[in-house]
């Protein structure tokens, strides 16, 4: 919803803000929260350097990049090298 004074809805503190936010989370059924790419970022996640390098250093010096997200758009020559770099980049990033 596109507003073009917020209070109409909020209030007009921060308090206001705090307590409307609240009501409508205890009356929700789901909350949906949006995220980008800043968020594994602040949580301290690279993609590149040091923690690159440890998992990765076979891709690299095989096929010369040198991130994560590089690496996740190189034209692998078959499947099964594809599928390799795709497993590992799972298990470090997701597990």
């Amino acid at each position: 919803m596109l507003l073009k004074n917020k209070n109409l809805i909020f209030g007009n503190s921060s308090t206001d803000t705090i307590k409307r936010l609240k009501v409508e989370i205890d009356i929700a059924d789901a909350i949906i929260v949006g995220a980008g790419a800043g968020l594994s970022a602040s949580a301290g996640f690279t993609y590149e350097g040091e923690r690159f390098n440890r998992t990765f250093y076979d891709f690299e010096e095989k096929h010369g990049f040198n991130d994560m997200y590089s690496g996740g758009f190189y034209p692998y020559e078959t499947l099964e090298e594809y599928w390799a770099y795709w497993s590992r980049y799972i298990i470090i990033n997701r597990y």
